[in-house]
């Protein structure tokens, strides 16, 4: 009995804490459910976009992507409604919940656009990855109410086990301007900790180059020792080129 009330009382807090960390997200929520009901078809593929990275768990915007689907994939290809399916098939797969494969699999199946059949045939076979990059996303074990909501994903994904995910929180922080300086220190702790474990294999330098980017974009020299050890340490030609790259974007930004 005991074992039965230790263990509902630890999912209890696991769902509090999950929970804690979706509870800030309602106006992004409805911002982007307004994107994908505007007339604009650049703003819903925007939106797509940032659904397709977000670790959202809110059923209306994967509702209203299904919506968008349904009444496009069937119509005669053209680039930009291509386009905007292809997102909303990767953005619907973003949602980890299996009820929207068989959608995704219909389309592969039918849609008019070759494209399309792909993004959602690519999209169907990433459930599984998405439902572990939710848990990342939204994992609330280290959780900093000084930082946004955006910010502590990026941490999260940074200090995951996924060579993958630190190569997306990369380059989500080089696309930005600007981020809180904990996440630049994040990104050189695992740069520290990539170099004295370096594997060549492909995603693992070029997660290291986008990383190489991410805190060369913090224009803040106290990372050129991590730059510099990495040059110095790791013999890979496409690791030593960006990490000249992010000494040199440092430096000159001390200037």
């Amino acid at each position: 009995m005991k074992r039965i009330v230790v263990v509902g009382m630890f999912l209890s807090l696991l769902l509090s804490g999950f929970s804690f960390a979706q509870s800030d997200r309602r106006d992004e929520i409805q911002q982007l459910l307004t994107s994908l009901e505007s007339t604009s078809q650049l703003q819903r593929v925007k939106a797509a976009k940032i659904i397709s990275r977000g670790g959202l768990n809110d059923e209306s915007l994967y509702l209203k992507i299904a919506e968008i689907i349904k009444a496009g994939y069937l119509q005669m290809p053209e680039k930009a409604l291509t386009d905007e399916v292809s997102w909303m098939c990767k953005a619907l797969a973003a949602s980890g919940d299996m009820k929207h494969k068989e959608l995704l699999d219909t389309v592969a199946a039918d849609a008019k656009s070759m494209k399309v059949q792909r993004y959602a045939k690519q999209s169907s076979e990433l459930f599984d990855r998405y439902v572990q990059r939710n848990q990342i996303l939204n994992s609330a074990e280290n959780w900093d109410d000084e930082l946004s909501a955006e910010e502590n994903r990026l941490l999260n994904m940074l200090r995951s086990d996924d060579v993958v995910f630190k190569r997306d929180a990369a380059k989500i922080i080089v696309r930005k301007l600007q981020v809180d300086p904990k996440v630049y220190t994040a990104v050189s702790a695992t740069l520290t900790q990539m170099t004295e474990n370096f594997d060549n294999e492909h995603v693992y330098v070029d997660t290291i180059a986008w990383l190489c980017q991410a805190l060369a974009a913090s224009g803040d020299s106290q990372y050129l020792a991590t730059l510099e050890n990495l040059r110095e340490t790791v013999s890979n030609t496409k690791v030593r080129t960006f990490a000249k790259k992010g000494i040199k974007a440092l430096e000159k930004a001390e200037q």
